[in-house]
């Protein structure tokens, strides 16, 4: 499998980039142990105007300043206290756009995936 050039993330469409991650492989490794799967729920998210967006209006907080940096980013962040989402900035430094990735196909490390979310492989 290829990555993605930076070029991909530069766009200024978001909604169009986002629609171009559907069916995209997103893998990890941690520890050298590689997991992924196949992307099949994205979200975009177009500030200023876009009053979903976490950068709304523009406003800047610490927890905003990654979406405001260069395309191809990690926007990670921590909803409701309990679920840490992922998203890709995109568009050039200082436009905060992004899309989340709201779910993905698991394809390869299974096993790893569910013990990292503390599901008894038995019980799937």
């Amino acid at each position: 499998m290829n990555k993605l050039p930076e070029t991909f993330y530069l766009r200024e469409d978001v909604v169009q980039i986002s629609r171009d991650l559907l069916g995209k492989f997103l893998y990890t490794k941690i520890d050298g142990v590689v997991t992924g799967g196949l992307i099949t729920e994205t979200e975009a998210y177009k500030a200023p105007e876009d009053r979903a967006s976490h950068a709304y209006n523009l406003k800047r907080t610490p927890r905003t300043e990654t979406m405001y940096m260069l395309g191809g980013t990690s926007y990670v962040y921590l909803c409701y206290g309990i679920h840490c989402l992922f998203n890709v900035v995109t568009n050039i430094q200082d436009v905060p756009h992004a899309v989340l990735i709201r779910s993905i196909q698991p394809i390869e490390g299974i096993e790893q995936q569910l013990k990292r979310r503390g599901i008894d492989e038995t019980s799937t």
